[in-house]
């Protein structure tokens, strides 16, 4: 319980002769308070016991009997500090404020602390009221059962390291400063165990992507969630350097960003050069610049890693660029940082565009009829890349007129495009193909073609590995002939070897 030194501090403190946060009582004034509140009949005459003494009495008989929240609630309640001190209403909240930190800085020594929840004011223990529900490098995560707050709390080995108390102070003033709409609520810090409250929330997106199939338009919305956020975030001149899809949170079905423990604002001057090396972003999601030198990170560093959020989200690895917006996050995650976007608001206009893009109707009728003259351009190499996987096998198997030319042009463009093509067709063509055994021809047509021309190895492997399927699994005879003809025409033993029967 609470310690009988904490008790003699906090009956000082409320009479007023230590501390300055309660106006001076008297002994009379001390037996009105209680007599008032609490139906006392105490009586102020001699034999009166000394003021501090009649007022811990009084604190033991409140925890021995449950009154202390009550007490609690009325001297740190607004209206209380205005009538006994005079206050506006405004002091007398900031009033409030004061006194609160204060006697938790009495208590902390008998691990218990005062929360607030619903109106009222708790005396709980630390070690039952916080939960362990998440550590990082740096800070253990709790979830207070008092409020249902989070709380943040910097370990204990760090603690003394001013370096990283100062980065952990600026984390809760840069989150304040951005409070609204998308950025995580953060409430009081504790300047006593270097501690901030924040508002709890239901889910990381990193969860919320992995556990649920979600839609293509619910993609969409997640993504233009958090690139709307982050653009209001870089037009305060204030930069993340630590964004991945664990410290986006679900709250009340909307995205908020949180972990601001490496941003920088850029109006403010700052002396870090570097941190910690396993602080630098998550490396996933961390600009390449950012694991030489922290400094050197700005809104591009941010924008590579929204560049890998927007790859996670759309097929859970921030890795994997095949997708719809493929066009956009290869050139948010470029390794030179000159060729990515300037900052998220000039990202999100080009995933606008990407998606106006994918639903105009007349851009598709330009493309296909570009492709069926044999014309392949700018037009023609942005509609191929926002394919998904389905989508390219089934022009295949519908021979899409021009299609098969135009595909093999764009995976000659590079090998990242090769890839994406083949690696494509080998996860769809047979969903596409079903039992139709004569559907399963362009394809492999389409795959002798690849083994035949100048791409990596691993492209023709990929290729390969479909004709065999095709030939042999599927018994088809234009696919064997196929593959006596590339044999005939000599082709690399391992290859041949992995289309032979």
């Amino acid at each position: 319980m609470i310690s009988e030194d904490s008790l003699q501090k906090i009956s000082h403190l409320f009479c007023g002769d230590t501390g300055e946060k309660f106006a001076y009582k008297s002994g009379p004034k001390l037996v009105s308070f209680f007599n008032t509140y609490f139906s006392a009949d105490d009586k102020y005459e001699s034999g009166f016991p000394s003021r501090w003494i009649y007022v811990y009495n009084k604190l033991v008989d409140f925890l021995n009997g449950g009154l202390i929240q009550k007490f609690l609630d009325i001297i740190l309640s607004k209206e209380y500090l205005m009538s006994e001190q005079n206050l506006t209403a405004v002091d007398a909240a900031s009033r409030s404020q004061d006194i609160l930190n204060e006697l938790n800085n009495i208590i902390r020594k008998d691990q218990y602390t005062i929360t607030k929840s619903n109106g009222h004011y708790n005396l709980v223990s630390e070690n039952t009221d916080l939960v362990l529900i998440g550590s990082g490098g740096f800070a253990n995560v709790y979830r207070q059962k008092s409020t249902g707050l989070i709380k943040k709390r910097l370990k204990d080995d760090f603690i003394t390291d001013k370096g990283i108390r100062s980065r952990f102070k600026r984390e809760f003033a840069i989150t304040k400063k951005l409070a609204g709409f998308g950025v995580i609520e953060v409430y009081n810090f504790d300047e006593n165990d270097c501690s901030y409250t924040m508002e709890p929330a239901e889910m990381t997106l990193e969860n919320y992507v992995k556990e649920n199939a979600l839609t293509e338009e619910s993609k969409v919305i997640c993504i233009r969630q958090i690139l709307y956020i982050m653009s209001d975030v870089h037009k305060k001149d204030i930069i993340h350097r630590d964004l991945s899809p664990n410290n986006i949170f679900i709250i009340s079905g909307h995205l908020k960003i949180a972990d601001f423990g490496l941003g920088k604002d850029l109006n403010v001057f700052t002396s870090h050069q570097t941190l910690h090396t396993n602080s630098v972003g998550q490396y996933l999601y961390c600009a390449p610049e950012q694991f030489m030198m922290l400094k050197d990170a700005d809104k591009r560093s941010d924008v590579y890693s929204l560049g890998r959020i927007i790859n996670f989200i759309m097929t859970r690895d921030p890795s994997n660029s095949h997708h719809a917006f493929r066009n956009v996050t290869e050139k948010a995650t470029s390794s030179d940082a000159v060729y990515r976007y300037a900052d998220a608001a000039q990202l999100s206009v080009f995933f606008e565009k990407a998606l106006q893009y994918q639903k105009d109707v007349d851009t598709k009728k330009r493309a296909e009829e570009k492709m069926r003259d044999g014309v392949y351009d700018e037009e023609v190499e942005s509609y191929l890349s926002m394919l998904s996987d389905m989508e390219i096998s089934k022009n295949i198997y519908e021979e899409t007129s021009g299609f098969d030319r135009a595909l093999l042009a764009y995976m000659q463009v590079s090998e990242d495009n090769a890839q994406h093509i083949i690696q494509s067709i080998d996860k769809s063509y047979r969903d596409v193909c079903g039992r139709v055994f004569q559907a399963y021809d362009p394809f492999a047509q389409f795959s002798a073609t690849v083994i035949g021309t100048t791409f990596s190895y691993l492209v023709k492997e990929i290729a390969a590995n479909i004709l065999r399927f095709i030939a042999w699994d599927v018994n088809r005879y234009c696919a064997q002939r196929m593959v006596d003809g590339l044999i005939s025409a000599g082709i690399e033993p391992i290859l041949e070897e992995m289309i032979s029967q």
